[in-house]
């Protein structure tokens, strides 16, 4: 089996933690690495740069094509010469090209969001939500993260074939280690989605101290984070900056909560490398982390800084039940290890390529 995969805007090879890359990175390349056991992957990309390996029977292909059309179609003609069995668009740029895909290929299509428009609790982009619509009428088949995400997009597609594979953890890259830390953490592209402002708002809050360690670089520009500095300059706050996925285990080991205080996530993949680590979560309810990290790996709120300032508070007190929460997402996390995610992944492949 040969698997078309498009991630127009973003390269796996990119760095995670600032400017477009976050976690859909991480997870096409850990998930495809670990597919490519099983099956052969071409990631397509746009770019100007030589095709690069990611290892046996997986590939980066970099195209110079910047409009939609003629990326689809140089993609169009390589499938002529390797005949992929399914084609996977991951994020909606990567939709409108799979359209145009699918307008001269009868091959299955697979599509995931990653985010989706309409469920961000922000100003929409009305042009983008009618282009989403439309991928999911089209595409045969939409990979949901969550059963919450899932089910809310059926309210508005109930004819949409959706399924839910959730999103993997390396559970030997990120382990457990004992956890009598105080210090917050907090992982991601600091970008005005992920809730910085109001986590820094909690902070103010609390009257006793809290060392809070930001890892992450800007997402929009330098002007957003500096702001963020500014905002935060009488508080106990480090900016770390981007730091490589592969030396983030540290960072997670050597803090006593992580807080994921976005105002959108559609499954938080930081909650579950921090489950991973055994280190407890705080967050809100009205995201994907409510059924990612659920009620007994963390504590989830109302959404406001006075809800959250309280539950950072109960958490440092207690670190008995930190521990146990700790030790509960570890298990969970186990149970999502990329090797598990890819064989479910490779199954549904097979099943929709033979319908």
């Amino acid at each position: 089996m040969r698997i078309c995969v498009v991630s127009f805007h973003t390269s796996p090879l990119a760095p995670a933690g600032s400017g477009k890359s976050g976690g859909m990175n991480i997870l096409i390349t850990n998930l495809y690495k670990q597919l490519a056991t099983l099956c052969e992957i071409d990631i397509y990309v746009y770019g100007d740069k030589n095709i690069k390996k990611l290892g046996k029977n997986i590939q980066v292909i970099y195209l110079k094509q910047s409009n939609f059309r003629d990326f689809a179609e140089a993609i169009i003609d390589q499938h002529h010469n390797l005949n992929y069995d399914i084609l996977h668009t991951h994020y909606w740029l990567s939709g409108i090209i799979g359209m145009r895909i699918q307008r001269k290929l009868h091959i299955p299509w697979v599509h995931s969001f990653h985010t989706i428009e309409r469920f961000k609790n922000s100003l929409q982009d009305n042009s983008r939500v009618a282009i989403e619509n439309e991928i999911i009428r089209k595409c045969d088949l939409v990979m949901s993260p969550t059963n919450r995400e899932a089910f809310d997009l059926h309210q508005f597609f109930p004819k949409a074939r959706i399924i839910t594979v959730p999103h993997g953890v390396d559970t030997n890259r990120f382990r457990p280690s004992p956890n009598g830390h105080s210090t917050l953490l907090f992982v991601g592209r600091v970008d005005p989605i992920k809730g910085l402002d109001v986590l820094i708002e909690s902070l103010r809050l609390i009257k006793n101290s809290v060392n809070l360690n930001i890892v992450g670089g800007p997402s929009k520009g330098e002007k957003i984070y500096e702001d963020l500095r500014s905002y935060a300059h009488n508080l106990r706050v480090n900016f770390v900056g981007r730091v490589k996925h592969e030396h983030l285990a540290t960072y997670y080991n050597n803090a006593g909560i992580i807080v994921i205080p976005s105002y959108y996530e559609s499954f938080g993949l930081v909650g579950l490398e921090a489950m991973a680590s055994a280190r407890p979560v705080i967050g809100f309810d009205d995201t994907g982390l409510s059924e990612t990290v659920g009620r007994n790996a963390g504590v989830l709120v109302k959404r406001n800084e006075q809800n959250l300032a309280g539950a950072i508070k109960y958490l440092l007190k207690n670190q008995k039940l930190r521990h146990k929460m700790g030790t509960t997402g570890r298990k969970k996390a186990l149970l999502l290890s990329w090797q598990r995610i890819a064989e479910r992944y490779y199954q549904i492949y097979e099943e929709i390529s033979k319908e």
